[in-house]
């Protein structure tokens, strides 16, 4: 995921010092089903946790539901993501130029919103902040670069089930999500963390993949809200410290004292 380079820094001088970057590579998803092959993007991405990538990103745009995967696999800089047969050219949609809640381009089909179902877990502050303080401890390629972003899932309790890092963090979403469905968990009893902002696209993944509850330490827009709300997600931001705001699905937290 990283790599060393030479470069030039001023610091009250000119000199040449060793520094890590994030590697960045393009990969190709294609989904299969009834024998045929069905290219849906060319992704931009750090070159880790592929098989995740390809599986969280089928679900996590509203191409197929988590209950459809079969198996995925790699060849090269290509993703498959094989799913139970289906109406052979149902996504005949035409590649469009789009681009990631980052704003880096790439190629795709049309994807959209088809709204996993979300679990009615409910949770106490206290349990926010522990999710929240624990974040940023986690990314060993992000304190070496400064390059990443990160996602991460937890259960009710609070315990760690799947972490990932990325240049992207819809990537970084999506692998998480494509993790849990590999190893068969269960996502409308889970707990999303991110490490970037909430806009609608990003919402959508949470949507689509049936998380119930989303925690960043980033704002959302309106439009992320928006959709959080149309859908029933809970929706924290700004959750830093001792603090935490809440844009949508409030009914999910537990406020009273606990004994």
């Amino acid at each position: 995921m990283i790599k060393k380079i030479n470069i030039f820094k001023w610091d009250n001088g000119l000199k040449t010092i060793e520094d890590y970057v994030c590697i960045e590579e393009r990969f190709e998803v294609y989904l299969v089903y009834n024998e045929f092959e069905e290219f849906l993007a060319e992704l931009p991405a750090s070159p880790s946790q592929l098989r995740e990538l390809g599986v969280g990103f089928v679900i996590c745009e509203g191409y197929e539901k988590a209950e459809r995967i079969v198996d995925s696999w790699i060849e090269g800089k290509k993703i498959y993501v094989k799913v139970k047969d289906t109406d052979i050219g149902r996504f005949g949609s035409e590649l469009t130029i789009r681009h990631t809640p980052c704003g880096d381009p790439y190629k795709a089909r049309e994807s959209k919103v088809i709204e996993g179902k979300t679990g009615e877990m409910r949770v106490h502050p206290e349990l926010i902040l522990r999710i929240s303080s624990s974040m940023t401890q986690l990314a060993e390629t992000w304190k070496k670069t400064g390059g990443t972003h990160w996602a991460a899932l937890f259960d009710k309790d609070g315990k760690i089930v799947a972490f990932s890092e990325d240049i992207g963090r819809h990537n970084a979403v999506d692998k998480v999500v494509g993790y849990a469905v590999l190893n068969g968990l269960n996502l409308s009893e889970l707990i999303l963390a991110s490490s970037g902002r909430m806009p609608y696209g990003m919402v959508k993944k949470v949507v689509n993949a049936g998380m119930p509850i989303v925690i960043t330490k980033s704002p959302p827009t309106d439009k992320g809200v928006e959709l959080a709300r149309k859908y029933n997600i809970t929706l924290i931001g700004f959750a830093r410290g001792k603090r935490f705001n809440i844009y949508s699905g409030e009914h999910r937290i537990s406020f009273e004292n606990r004994t």
